[in-house]
């Protein structure tokens, strides 16, 4: 792999001058340092690739976090040096720099993205050596069965970030305007049809704002009843195993049959006019239905992870630019209402170190987790922020808002895009006790059905090629499903003929033998 020269990287980045890396690089040391190194000494440099959600995306938030962590880092004898960088484009530019041999150190990212494919190309570090090494308190915070959960291939090839055993998913709709038009709350008894009246209320009473905001990457088509399938392999093939607890049978995405009702029910909202009759643009692919179209006014409601307790923080932030409307988010997987949905060890969030960088920066960023996770100050700094700036600390791990902050704009780091686990992350003084009941029910393992087949690992090198010609067509595929553009029976033909002449059932019955054969070898 060819080194990448520091004028490519600072292209590959978007950056145009060595002036501008500090602008990207966030968490750079004004002249002076720091914080005091060893004599003659300089500190490692570990840069992290930040996520694209769940970390503000501004250079003036995270600078002064990233700089007070490496000040108490070496004021404390790690003599290392933290930064982030953000990258505009990410979904393009995050891959570039691992074929372009770049030496950065880490980056977010999660099975559901890059990491696969990545670790197959061999960009991705394993990590299991060096945590033996240098990571004691890491390993401990990890805990030993989600440690041993998240190997990949014989190893551990990211940070896991664990703490929910399962998700809820559903939707995030402006309260104020519900309450307002009289609409009755949605359910997570009756899931998405309940969402109705109130996207009723919406287009009879404003005319100018889309009652519910569909993207085909953030569609309500996606959040099912059902929470038992699974899709092991790889992302984007339009193969799933309906219902893991009855057993691992792989199944056409579009014959599935939530997936039909699902769509059906999105088709009719779009007949209605109560979603966007066409593709509406975002700046990313992950919680940017919210920044782009909720918080701005432009929507009354959108899909999203976790409603029932994200919406505590995300009426702060769209306070901050509309003092009068407030948010509420609902199940709509009916995991609420007594559908057990399916549990997890292995985990969908990880830091991964990239293989191409210093060897000295590897042990480096594994001394930076081992260094956070020996304290709770330290998980502080770098998931809160600046305690009496960003957030200021409360008793029995709560914390408060700092007044006149902007809460748009302001540091927070959301656990899931941390490599720590959820439970070191403080929660609101004011946390409602709603929101408080959804973070207790999703860490409850009483709560979920956990999979029998979680340790079955694709041997996905042997299906590139069969995964690269579905990946290619995916999206083109499923679009009349996901954004109910197209009648549901001429979408589903669409989608069937697309991936079946990409090569589908191909990939499907070499995919189904490497299940069957796990099976075989490990009837436990």
């Amino acid at each position: 792999m060819q080194r990448m020269t520091r004028r490519d990287f600072l292209k590959v980045a978007g950056i145009s001058s060595a002036g501008m890396a500090l602008a990207a690089c966030t968490g750079v040391p004004a002249p002076g340092g720091t914080g005091e190194s060893a004599p003659g000494q300089q500190p490692v440099t570990i840069t992290m690739v930040e996520s694209w959600f769940g970390v503000p995306q501004f250079r003036e938030s995270i600078d002064p976090v990233t700089a007070e962590i490496s000040k108490k880092m070496q004021s404390e004898g790690l003599n290392v040096e933290i930064r982030s960088l953000l990258l505009d484009q990410h979904d393009t530019k995050y891959p570039a720099l691992y074929a372009s041999g770049a030496d950065f150190t880490m980056a977010f990212d999660a099975p559901w993205n890059k990491m696969n494919n990545l670790r197959d190309q061999g960009a991705l570090l394993a990590l299991e050596g060096l945590v033996e090494a240098h990571g004691p308190k890491l390993k401990e915070a990890i805990t030993e069965p989600i440690y041993e959960a998240n190997f990949m291939n014989g190893h551990l090839y990211g940070v896991p970030a664990a703490y929910y055993y399962g998700g809820t998913s559903g939707v995030i709709l402006r309260e104020d305007l519900r309450m307002k038009y009289g609409a009755p709350l949605p359910t997570s008894e009756e899931g998405w049809p309940s969402l109705e009246p109130f996207l009723q209320a919406v287009a009879d009473n404003e005319p100018d704002m889309i009652p519910y905001v569909n993207i085909p990457t953030q569609s309500m088509a996606s959040v099912v009843r059902n929470r038992r399938g699974w899709s092991p392999g790889a992302i984007q093939t339009g193969v799933s195993a309906p219902d893991i607890t009855e057993g691992f049978q792989l199944a056409d995405f579009e014959d599935i049959d939530y997936v039909v009702e699902n769509t059906e029910l999105l088709r009719s909202y779009w007949e209605k006019g109560l979603i966007n009759k066409t593709d509406m643009p975002t700046s990313g692919t992950s919680q940017n239905a919210q920044i782009d179209y909720v918080y701005p006014g432009r929507a009354a409601s959108c899909v999203e992870n976790e409603p029932d307790f994200k919406w505590v923080d995300q009426t702060k932030q769209m306070k901050s630019s509309n003092p009068d409307a407030s948010l509420f988010g609902v199940d709509m997987t009916g995991q609420r209402a007594g559908h057990k949905g399916l549990g997890n060890l292995k985990q969908w969030n990880f830091v991964v170190f990239n293989a191409n960088a210093p060897e000295e920066q590897h042990v480096a960023g594994i001394q930076y987790f081992n260094w956070l996770a020996s304290s709770q100050d330290n998980l502080d700094l770098w998931l809160m922020g600046i305690d009496g700036v960003n957030y200021k600390k409360e008793e029995n791990m709560r914390f408060s808002e700092i007044e006149g902050a902007d809460a748009a704009r302001n540091y927070r780091r959301m656990w899931y895009v941390s490599g720590m686990s959820g439970r070191f992350q403080r929660q609101p003084r004011d946390l409602p006790d709603s929101a408080l009941d959804t973070l207790t029910f999703l860490t409850t393992a009483d709560n979920w059905v956990f999979n029998p087949y979680e340790q079955f690992e694709a041997d996905t090198k042997a299906l590139e090629l069969d995964a690269a010609k579905l990946n290619a067509v995916y999206l083109e595929a499923v679009h009349g499903l996901m954004s109910g553009q197209m009648p549901t029976d001429e979408a589903r033909a669409m989608c069937k003929r697309m991936l079946d002449d990409a090569g589908r059932q191909t990939y499907k019955e070499k995919l189904q033998a490497q299940i069957d054969a796990f099976i075989a070898a490990n009837p436990a």
